[in-house]
């Protein structure tokens, strides 16, 4: 992302809904923000009997990113642009994780 990019729940849903969804073990990647939730949870449960350090930072992700539910634009802005800085990390985790599970 650019620094003119705007972030929001559909393109961090379009950035890392595959990954989630390979590691939740999920039949296809998420396209609405519950299915992403459950997604997210569930890859960070997996992550963490995996070891792969990072599971706690998709746990306050996930957390913030229901947040943004209930929150004016400004606070959902700040929420989405703190949890985008946290779910960085998922190429790298899943990438660790396929070559865990010998993919």
């Amino acid at each position: 992302m650019t620094a003119t990019d705007t972030i929001t729940i559909d393109s961090l849903i379009a950035r890392h809904a595959t990954n989630l969804a390979y590691v939740a073990e999920a039949a296809a990647p998420a396209t609405d923000l519950d299915t992403f939730l459950h997604h997210l949870d569930y890859a960070a449960d997996n992550f963490d009997q995996a070891r792969i350090n990072g599971h706690d930072d998709l746990n306050t992700a996930g957390t913030l990113l229901a947040e943004t539910r209930d929150a004016d634009e400004y606070v959902q802005e700040k929420l989405l642009l703190r949890a985008a800085a946290l779910l960085k990390i998922v190429p790298e985790m899943t990438g660790e994780y396929r070559t865990m599970v010998g993919e």
